[in-house]
């Protein structure tokens, strides 16, 4: 059974581009929700839509998309929406807002600024499976693979409707055993847990002389295969053609910038092909703050704090390549800068079943 990926309808949000958001409609689910051109391109500012919008034309970035941009040192921190363009400053629209959870976004403090936790976040709702792309800002002191709980992070982020909100961390202390956010916890350290075994594996499979920066897999492909195989005994051979179909790629970025691809077989990880080196990047000094998320069943979008660029890497069905890159001015602007990226929604996918929130 495929999870449903749910999306807002908003009229921001192109209606064939999945985007693993969550509306909440009462104070259980809010507590459960813990509760995702080959040339390069000009820019085109205009007029702010609002005192807290401006809209970007023309950057060819993936679709169906959120990027949340943070500059640790100053504090900046904005969302881009790749399907319509706007561009907003989240410390803006959180000092304007009268929604609490919005106001939960503002940055006030940079010194408590670490990295980006992605939370792919399977969940079921009303007997239903869904899955719900969410991230955690987190303290500098945390340790990737530790266990996280309110100590550890100061925001985290998902949708609310169609308007990117905040839980802050101390709404997560104390909680009772058995609660939805305690539930929650538990499903986000699970999803910890996981990343780190994967980390772990693939870092064993890396070619010699080099370093493991950042390992990803598609979440969503790997929900699917573990459903498949959860059921192939009560079908064997559609199991079989369905896996068949779908090979989860492991996928490693190496701290001097080179990609490597692996799968699964008898033997462990092997590679699937020649690895991909992103252009300008000689080494990665910072991994922690490096990013790989999904754009499309076949292709990730890979930032690099140290080139302030963005990389698109995707096969069509034949080898990875890198497809794209750009730099961050495209979003920013001219001096425009981000320390940190986090993505949210499923990008370009039309296989899928979609959802429709009303």
């Amino acid at each position: 059974m495929k999870p449903t990926l749910r999306k807002p309808a908003s009229r921001l949000v192109l209606a064939a581009a999945l985007s693993a958001l969550v509306a909440c409609s009462d104070d259980d689910n809010n507590d459960e929700v813990l509760t995702d051109t080959d040339a390069e391109q000009n820019i085109d500012q205009e007029e702010n839509t609002t005192d807290d919008t401006n809209i970007i034309s023309d950057t060819g970035l993936p679709e169906g998309l959120s990027l949340s941009l943070l500059d640790t040192n100053s504090g900046a921190y904005y969302q881009f929406d790749t399907d319509s363009g706007v561009l907003t400053d989240l410390n803006e629209a959180a000092a304007a807002s009268e929604d609490s959870a919005v106001q939960k976004l503002a940055i006030s403090d940079t010194s408590v600024l670490g990295s980006f936790f992605h939370w792919p976040d399977f969940r079921e709702v009303d007997g239903e499976d869904v899955f719900d792309n969410k991230y955690l800002l987190m303290t500098p002191d945390y340790v990737a693979g530790d266990t996280i709980d309110d100590s550890v992070f100061i925001q985290l982020v998902h949708f609310h409707g169609d308007t990117l909100a905040a839980h802050s961390a101390d709404e997560f202390a104390g909680l009772e055993e058995g609660s939805a956010k305690a539930e929650g916890l538990a499903r986000l350290n699970s999803a910890v847990a996981a990343q780190q075994a994967l980390s772990e594996e693939v870092a064993e499979a890396m070619p010699e002389g080099e370093t493991l920066c950042r390992a990803f897999v598609d979440p969503y492909i790997a929900y699917e295969l573990s459903e498949e195989h959860d059921h192939e005994h009560d079908d064997a051979d559609e199991a079989h053609e369905e896996d068949d179909d779908h090979t989860l790629i492991h996928m490693a970025l190496s701290d001097s910038g080179r990609m490597y691809f692996m799968s699964e077989g008898e033997d462990g990880l092997s590679e699937t092909q020649g690895f991909v080196k992103l252009d300008d990047v000689t080494s990665i000094a910072d991994c922690d703050r490096t990013t790989i998320a999904r754009t499309s069943e076949d292709g990730v979008l890979v930032f690099i704090p140290d080139t302030q660029m963005l990389y698109l890497v995707d096969s069509h069905g034949g080898d990875y390549h890198q497809h794209s890159s750009w730099d961050l001015d495209v979003i920013l602007g001219e001096g425009g800068r981000a320390d940190m990226l986090a993505v949210l929604g499923a990008g370009s996918e039309e296989e899928h079943d979609h959802d429709h929130d009303e």
